[in-house]
């Protein structure tokens, strides 16, 4: 079978009807007369799942879901701002709105949304808690637990002034904000997982580490069930890979998702 434009239409066609985007579930759901996901991936040489969207000019549901949810926050930061006049992210949250804040920081820029949206944004942290909730999404975005004065050096927001004038101590920013702070001089840093909804601090056993143990634990389970799915010559090939390769987070994860950071 070949990529040709008829199928991309199909695949496209099924994009439409699934709500915009595709993942493999939904393909699996709406394909009609194409043949299942795992066949198809092996007619079109092995092509992996993402490659074939990007080829079909389609979106991933993250891409669906950014472009949209740059829609819903624009018009969540109007709507605060005709009610309060500025708005901060401690005001945003409270109202549980999708996207958080977060999401915006970190795909838009919180700045950036509200110049989009015309609203005034209040000057500085109007409490502690925004403080630590900022370090803490830092943190989370470094992807590792800095020393004190690493942080400072770094010039990374919130400063370390600005923890100072809420007399908030490094130490006790860092335990406020769900971290644990070194006590003493470290070779090795811990680090943060790296699941997207996890701000675990873990202390890795190889440089190649980005999971916590209780989120890798997850991913382990996910795999199993998907090695159901897998026919006689893929399974025969993961296990070749699996006996030449070390059983590091990075070799397991490289094997059924393809090389990782």
């Amino acid at each position: 079978m070949k990529l040709d434009q008829e199928l991309i239409c199909k695949i496209q066609n099924i994009a439409k009807v699934s709500g915009g985007y595709l993942t493999i579930d939904l393909y699996n759901l709406n394909r009609k007369d194409l043949p299942s996901w795992k066949t198809l991936k092996a007619r079109l040489d092995g092509i992996e799942f993402n490659e074939l969207i990007k080829k079909c000019d389609s979106l991933t549901q993250e891409e669906f879901l950014k472009i949209n949810y740059r829609i819903k926050a624009i018009s969540n930061m109007k709507l605060l701002g005709l009610e309060f006049g500025e708005i901060s992210k401690t005001l945003y949250d409270s109202q549980n709105f999708v996207p958080n804040s977060s999401y915006i920081t970190k795909n838009y820029g919180w700045e950036d949304i509200a110049k989009v949206a015309n609203v005034r944004l209040t000057n500085g942290f109007l409490s502690e808690d925004e403080l630590v909730k900022q370090l803490k999404e830092t943190i989370k975005e470094l992807g590792y637990v800095p020393t004190n004065d690493e942080y400072r050096t770094l010039n990374l927001k919130p400063t370390r002034s600005s923890l100072e004038t809420m007399k908030l101590s490094w130490s006790v920013a860092m335990r406020k904000a769900g971290y644990k702070p070194y006590g003493q001089a470290v070779k090795v840093k811990d680090k943060i997982c790296a699941e997207h909804n996890c701000y675990r601090q873990f202390s890795a056993n190889d440089e190649s580490e980005i999971y916590c143990e209780s989120c890798y634990k997850l991913i382990r389970q996910k795999l199993v069930k998907q090695l159901k799915t897998y026919d006689k010559n893929a399974l025969e090939s993961i296990c070749q890979k699996l006996i030449y390769t070390s059983s590091s987070q990075k070799s397991i994860l490289s094997i059924f998702y393809g090389n990782i950071k």
